[in-house]
This record gives structure tokens, sequence and C-alpha cells, in this order.
């Protein structure tokens, strides 16, 4: 009785010890992840730093500097004119994008309000049949409307480089529970079995990242018929 008393409470205090370890290594993970986040935000926040203040204001004056030349020439010549237009789009762009890097924007505008300037920068490429529907901005914090952003652009990136699709469809819910869905008509891909081939680094990283921030992320997909994004609070 006295050997198995013992190799019971031997017993009970490995696996005490082995949950302490396992908590550990939990938060470890998790604290690593964070100060990953918080290092890759910082850093696109210098990038967009950068972009505003440094190539968007010699954008600028580049068109200024074309302005004044259109002013002198007689008469002004039609390539300035296509020039300048063009400068003036550039510089647009360059300010969505460097807005688009900045975390602190989401504190500012909203989730909803980015991915809309998000939608109309996907129409202006003119190669989409876009729909958008949005109700409300998502009681999300700010950490998780970062990392949704990020999701929402992954996503975009996949279906423009692989999906050949020529419809997107996205829809957002934020009253009382986070919703997302973005839906293509692209040629579709068999999910299960490109994660066991290892090409789908991509779409696990997707997966990942909704993990993190405490969201839940299901891909749905169909060979010849499109793709399904969903993306939800758990």
């Amino acid at each position: 009785a006295g050997v198995i008393i013992t190799m019971f409470l031997s017993n009970r205090r490995n696996a005490r010890q082995e949950m302490r370890i396992a908590q550990m290594q939990l938060d470890y993970e998790k604290e690593l992840r964070k100060v990953h986040f918080e290092v890759q935000e910082q850093i696109l926040a210098n990038i967009s730093r950068d972009l505003h203040d440094n190539i968007g204001h010699k954008l600028t004056f580049i068109n200024l500097q074309l302005q004044q030349h259109k002013f002198l020439s007689k008469p002004p010549g039609t390539l300035l004119d296509s020039i300048g237009a063009n400068m003036i789009e550039a510089v647009d762009e360059l300010r969505r994008l460097s807005r688009s890097f900045n975390g602190d924007i989401f504190e500012k505008q909203g989730l909803a309000q980015v991915l809309q300037q998000e939608v109309q920068r996907l129409i202006q490429l003119n190669k989409y049949e876009v729909s958008w529907i949005s109700d409300s901005e998502p009681l999300l914090d700010k950490d998780q409307k970062v990392i949704a952003f990020r999701i929402f652009q992954e996503i975009m990136n996949n279906i423009m480089k692989h999906a050949g699709a020529g419809k997107i469809d996205i829809a957002m819910t934020g009253a009382g529970r986070f919703h997302m869905v973005v839906s293509d008509n692209g040629q579709g891909f068999d999910y299960e079995n490109m994660l066991r081939s290892g090409k789908g680094s991509g779409l696990k990283n997707i997966v990942k990242r909704a993990e993190m921030a405490k969201l839940k992320c299901t891909i749905n997909s169909i060979i010849g018929k499109g793709s399904t994004f969903t993306l939800e609070t758990i």
C-alpha cells in the first residue's frame, strides 16, 4: 500500500510538473507572438511614415514642376497633361497605401471604413465585378482589427494572383458579432489536397493569424466554382 501511495503521489507531482511546463510553453509562445506582432506593426508604421513623408513629398514636388512647365510651355503639350494626371493618381495611391500600413488608422477610421477604401481600390482596377456590403463597425480591439485587415489583404492577393476570378463578393457584419465573408467565382482549388501537398502555406498562415487574434477563418473551395473565406469571432 505504501509503495502504491508513493507511486500515486509521484505521478501526481509529475502530472502537475508537466502541466506547469506546458502552461509556461504556452505563455512563452503567446508572448513571443505578441512581441513579433508589435515589431511587425512598428516596421509597417515606419514604412508608412517614410512613404508619406519622403516619397509622397517628392512626387508632389515633381507634379508641381510639371504644372509649372505646362504653364510656361506654348502651347502646353498633351503629353505633359497625361504625365501630370498619372502623377496625381500615383500620389493618391501612395497615400492610400501608406495609410493601410499604419495600424493607428483603425482607431481613427475603423475597420469598415478602411475596408471600404480597399474595395474602392479594387474597383478602380476595372478587372473585377465587386460587391461590397457592410452594416456597422465591428466590436473588435485594435489588434483584432489589424489582423482581420491583413487577412483580408492576403485573401485579396490570393484571389488576384491565382483565382482567375471575374466577380468578388465581400460582406461584413459588425452588429453584435463580427462576421466577414469573401467569395469569388474563380477556378477554385482542393483545399485538403493543397494542405497535404505542402503548397498551402499561405492558407495555413491565414488560419494561424486568425487564431492568434481569437478569430476563426473557414475556407471552402470547389474546383471550377470558386472559393469562400469566412472570418468571424469565436
